[in-house]
């Protein structure tokens, strides 16, 4: 009996286990990948004081329609100084055919400094003739 038994278990086991590897439908495979995209604008206030945040909207074109905002990647322009910062879009891009877009997108980045003093922001465009959007934020207490 506990052969018999051993013997069904194994049986089902390997039955669901090809069921589960197989597709009945004709879905395609999953894609998913992260870019980053070019920024095409930024608008907002140039001005603000300690401790006080700020929104400057950023506008960027995603290379696809099913493409979306992932994050701000921001990396110092100078080793050893937390600014100049250049800052990047990283978009993520799911599904396998993915239509191009000219439709921009656009995304809210907060800033907020802690001491007064002038701060630059470039928000990198990809574009070689015009490599960034610089903006300055100065902060006053």
């Amino acid at each position: 009996m506990k052969t018999m038994k051993l013997k069904f278990i194994t049986l089902l086991t390997i039955v669901a286990s090809i069921g589960g590897a197989c597709s009945l439908d004709d879905k395609e495979q999953y894609c998913f990948t992260s870019q980053y995209t070019g920024i095409t604008g930024v608008t907002g206030p140039s001005a603000t004081t300690v401790n006080t945040p700020i929104t400057l909207n950023v506008s960027y074109i995603p290379l696809g329609t099913c493409g979306t905002f992932n994050k701000f990647t921001e990396t110092q322009t100078i080793t050893g100084q937390d600014f100049p910062k250049d800052i990047k879009v990283l978009v993520d891009y799911e599904g396998c055919q993915c239509p191009a877009t000219d439709t921009a997108e656009t995304v809210s980045y907060t800033f907020t400094a802690t001491t007064p003093g002038s701060y630059e922001l470039n928000f990198l465009t990809g574009v070689e003739a015009n490599p960034k959007i610089t903006r300055t934020i100065t902060v006053t207490e």
